[in-house]
């Protein structure tokens, strides 16, 4: 679809901006909210660059909480062979150490946008951080 919006455009005196009709603002609202009621519309949790934090588990049962950074966000999923298990991920981050492969669904459980929010799991958990 074409912009309806300017991305430059600032409100002032300046006769030079140019805006764009009611009707094609209300036509790209109403399909965007035809796709979301469609459940067409998906809506990413995080894009590449952006930093993310895992709570993990270790196997001494201590928790920690790790910041990572997306490298890849696939919206339909893409197969990971490791070990000869197949698993479907949506967004691989990594760190200077270590890199992760994580489902749509683990944000909000596992990974979270910001360290305050996996803190408070944490708590949640009955637990503090390492990190």
């Amino acid at each position: 679809m074409d912009r309806i919006t300017d991305k430059d455009f600032r409100i002032g005196f300046d006769d030079s901006n140019k805006l764009p009709s009611y009707v094609a603002i209300y036509e790209r609202l109403r399909n965007y909210e035809d796709l979301e009621e469609q459940g067409k519309l998906l809506k990413l949790p995080c894009t590449v660059g952006d930093t993310i934090y895992h709570l993990c588990i270790l196997k001494n049962k201590e928790p920690l909480i790790i910041k990572m950074k997306v490298g890849c966000v696939e919206s339909c999923g893409a197969i990971r062979n490791h070990k000869g298990v197949h698993e479907i991920w949506n967004v691989y981050a990594e760190t200077d150490y270590t890199k992760g492969y994580f489902k749509f669904f683990d944000f909000g459980k596992t990974i979270f946008l910001t360290r305050e929010e996996a803190e408070a799991a944490l708590k949640k958990l009955g637990t503090s951080s390492r990190l």
